[in-house]
């Protein structure tokens, strides 16, 4: 398993710390010799919550929150300054050098920005900590990062109902070579859902729209929602008879606030839904003389 196969495994688990008898250890590292591990702002939160509930004697990693050296300033505890209690074996973080401003710390939406996340690791549970290097797992984050990640497939997962297709004129046949004009609804969708064990609010907003008109003509593409006769910007020239359908795809962008948190996160990534019409013909209509009213009952036979 991949290091970070591993730290996932433990944030899929709900970071449940499995402490095992005898000389059996928990690593929540997990990576090799010359591996290394990249996490999230959430993955590091996670990480170091776990660590701080596991048993300590049984850590073959463990972690702390410090700043890191050469920040620049205000805003953070003066370098070198534990961010909690050190431990009380030894291994502190070195001091640090005076702030030459070449890290800066980030300006945070959702609070002040959170120490860099550190790990220690030992080759067994009977070695001692002291002297040995911290390693930085994480810099400065903030707030609003450390918040699981709602996916592009999390996001399709959720039931976004295609909007409805409107098409003018509504009769069931449409004369060729005229417009056959093309709208929907834009209207966003609120979903609830859940990630992770946090509850999370998602907006999915229409962005674009894909009309394939059932004649092999080029799909119409838009950004427009379009609208109604005579202000209609959205239509299609059918040049040949015969019956057609409609098909609407819709792609969909997505933004999602987990709970705790102010701060609204873009999906990396779309949606997309499709819809499809109800049958109609492409008819050809010709105007001619007739001797009565064709509103007549019954209707004239030239009407």
């Amino acid at each position: 398993m991949t290091p970070r196969a591993a730290l996932v495994s433990l944030l899929a688990a709900g970071l449940m710390v499995v402490v095992a008898s005898g000389s059996s250890a928990v690593d929540l590292g997990g990576e090799g010799e010359d591996e290394s591990i990249k996490v999230t702002a959430f993955e590091a939160r996670q990480t170091y919550e776990a660590s701080q509930r596991a048993n300590p004697a049984l850590l073959l990693v463990r972690y702390m929150r410090a700043p890191q050296c050469n920040v620049a300033t205000g805003g953070a505890a003066e370098p070198g300054a534990p961010a909690g209690p050190m431990p009380a074996d030894g291994g502190a973080l070195p001091a640090c050098a005076p702030r030459n401003g070449s890290l800066p710390i980030p300006s945070c939406l959702d609070g002040p920005p959170v120490l860099p996340l550190w790990s220690q690791r030992r080759a067994d549970v009977g070695a001692s900590w002291a002297g040995l290097p911290w390693e930085l797992v994480i810099g400065y984050s903030c707030p609003e990062d450390a918040v699981p990640t709602l996916t592009a497939e999390d996001f399709r997962r959720l039931p976004i109902a295609p909007p409805v297709l409107t098409t003018q004129p509504d009769r069931g046949w449409v004369l060729v070579n005229k417009e056959t004009i093309v709208m929907t609804d834009p209207a966003e969708q609120v979903f609830r859902t859940e990630l992770l064990g946090y509850g999370v609010d998602v907006i999915a907003t229409p962005t674009s729209y894909r009309y394939d008109f059932g004649d092999d003509s080029d799909d119409l593409v838009t950004d427009s929602p379009g609208h109604s006769y005579p202000d209609h910007d959205t239509f299609h020239f059918y040049e040949t008879l015969g019956t057609m359908q409609i098909t609407l795809t819709t792609t969909w962008s997505g933004r999602y606030r987990v709970d705790g948190s102010t701060v609204w996160h873009d999906v990396n990534g779309t949606a997309e839904t499709s819809v499809v019409g109800a049958p109609f013909t492409v008819e050809e209509r010709r105007s001619h003389l007739v001797s009565s009213l064709c509103t007549d009952v019954p209707k004239p036979d030239d009407c």
